[in-house]
């Protein structure tokens, strides 16, 4: 998501941090309980999801920000796994609104992932009362590096290679 102050965007928590993500690439939200997923290896979750393995990572992992566990975010975006959908754990959910000013962050500013935290902002003009005092807009194209999405592919093909065998 380009950072751009206006768009559309589900919020919510990870860590101290509030998360800005595009609303227009989440296919669907999922209370972490009501979801089967299963670590299958350190940096990646299988989830089942409609009789499918879908793979899943933790947001506050993915940024230093320690585990999450309230809910996934199911997204669908072209640029990533041919457009299948991949899972995002974060903390609470708080509000889909617009995004309030943004400022840009360098890339240079988190190297591991250059790109992802496309902008920063007060949560200050946000709707809901939150205790984070800051937010950071995430660029789901550029969160998960090529390694990542090679483990999520591998994930993606053991499964289908399973299915077909049972059935």
């Amino acid at each position: 998501m380009a950072a751009m102050t206006g768009q559309l965007a589900l919020l919510a928590l990870v860590g101290d941090l509030v998360v800005a993500l595009d609303a227009a690439a989440i296919a669907q939200l999922r209370r972490a309980a009501d979801l089967a997923a299963r670590r299958v290896e350190p940096a990646v979750f299988a989830l089942e999801l409609d009789g499918e393995t879908v793979p899943g990572w933790d947001a506050g992992e993915l940024l230093g920000l320690g585990a999450c566990d309230a809910s996934w975010v199911i997204v669908r975006l072209a640029a990533i796994h041919d457009g299948r959908r991949f899972g995002l754990r974060l903390g609470r959910c708080v509000a889909v609104q617009r995004l309030p000013a943004c400022h840009a962050i360098p890339p240079s500013l988190f190297a591991a992932r250059a790109g992802a935290i496309a902008a920063a902002f007060s949560t200050a003009e946000l709707a809901a009362q939150l205790v984070a005092p800051s937010g950071i807009v995430i660029d789901l194209a550029r969160l998960l590096t090529p390694a990542e999405l090679a483990l999520g592919a591998r994930l993606r093909v053991r499964s289908e290679v399973a299915f077909e065998r049972v059935s």
